[in-house]
């Protein structure tokens, strides 16, 4: 059944929507996986704040080129899958990779988009050795907070130095006295 031109504008804008939120895609090429494999990479997915969208290429080509993010021949061809990962991308892209592990003969990533560019399946893979989000903010406050440590052990030492100096000026003037 042929859909609607008004139902083709609501998916374009619905793929628009999940395209604003997604820092990056990921694009899948899948055949004969049943409905319950689909639901547990969904489960695992949503753990990372992704999620996995069956695409109409025409449509989702159509929303990228709105989007103003490239469109390219590969991943417009077979049936596909689009993974939007809208947080941690270190999860969502290994929980991806790890999907596809098992079922290399149906479903194979096929490559992604990061930051407006396209990127192969080792990038993809590349992405799951990112440090997870927890780490990086961890790492972010630690090296906010060394410099400010630096500083007050620095004007710590500065007092102790001046309370060091006027005690051996007191008992020099009790001495004299």
């Amino acid at each position: 059944m042929a859909l609607s031109r008004t139902e083709k504008e609501r998916i374009v804008k619905e793929y628009g929507e999940r395209l604003a939120r997604a820092q990056v895609l990921i694009w899948s090429r899948y055949q004969r996986v049943k409905f319950p494999e689909f639901q547990s990479l969904r489960a695992n997915l949503r753990n990372a704040d992704a999620e996995a969208v069956v695409v109409t290429n025409t449509l989702f080509g159509r929303a990228l080129k709105e989007a103003g993010l490239p469109v390219t021949d590969e991943f417009a061809n077979g049936p596909n899958m689009v993974t939007f990962v809208y947080g941690d991308i270190a999860s969502a892209s290994k929980a991806m990779m790890d999907f596809t592990r098992d079922k290399a003969d149906r479903v194979q990533v096929i490559g992604g988009v990061v930051g407006g560019q396209v990127i192969d399946t080792a990038g993809v893979q590349a992405l799951t050795e990112l440090p997870s989000r927890e780490v990086l903010l961890a790492r972010v406050v630690g090296g906010i907070q060394a410099p400010i440590s630096g500083l007050v052990g620095t004007l710590g030492a500065m007092l102790r130095g001046l309370v060091n100096v006027l005690d051996a000026h007191r008992k020099q003037l009790e001495g004299a006295g």
